[in-house]
């Protein structure tokens, strides 16, 4: 983003943008690559898809209710950034900030988040963003608990795997073919401040995309 009070001096130009690749030079290794990427090859990452957004009031809505209905062979994550109202154009697009909230109960396919069955608290929501984000614990010096709660660096995350285990694939919970899906996310929050406050929503999966003879085949998350 280029800012400036005379629109018609702003300018931006990006130069020597070039591609760079790895090139195998011996014939074994690469007719053994071209057998691989033939025969059938899969790749993983995580799939992250913008859900909805939810519009609240700092000064009055104290509990917040969100459906997701997201249909996902292994969902990783639920991801919610807050937002401030701004002017187009003038925002600091780094701030995220922490709406003072007290509890989040999470409610999948009728039944309760059997990890925080009481709902996750204050204490709890740093812990659940370092298990998803932070690769190593000792390594934090982008991002701490302090940091995290008035750093305005806040972001709510439902970890919704089995193994927090950050190098495995498929390990998310299950939803396929439900009309429920995520039946309720409901937050509780003191009403502090002034202003309205955008709630972003996304869904974080593990996703899968498949060659077949040097083609894509499909795409699965």
């Amino acid at each position: 983003m280029v800012r400036g009070s005379d629109t018609n001096q702003l300018k931006y130009k990006l130069k020597n943008i070039q591609l760079e690749y790895k090139m195998i030079r011996s014939k074994t290794l690469a007719d053994e690559a071209r057998s691989i990427y033939s025969s059938g090859k899969e790749f993983t990452y995580d799939h992250l898809m913008h859900d909805k957004e939810v519009a609240f009031k700092k000064d009055t809505d104290t509990r917040i209710n969100i459906k997701v209905n997201a249909q996902r062979r292994s969902l990783k994550a639920l991801l919610l950034l807050f937002v401030e109202s701004y002017t187009a154009g003038d925002r600091d697009s780094e701030k995220l900030i922490f709406p003072d909230l007290t509890k989040v109960s999470v409610t999948v396919n009728g039944s309760p988040n059997m990890l925080y069955n009481n709902g996750i608290e204050g204490k709890d929501m740093w812990e659940e963003a370092s298990n998803l984000f932070v690769k190593e614990k000792n390594k934090t010096g982008h991002m701490n608990m302090t940091k995290f709660y008035t750093g305005d660096k806040f972001g709510l995350v439902i970890d919704m795997r089995s193994m927090a285990d950050q190098e495995m694939h498929g390990s998310g919970t299950r939803i396929v073919n439900s009309t429920d899906g995520w039946k309720l996310l409901e937050i509780e929050r003191k009403a502090e401040g002034s202003g309205d406050v955008k709630c972003h929503v996304f869904v974080i999966s593990d996703s899968q995309f498949n060659l077949m003879d040097r083609q894509l085949e499909s795409v699965q998350f």
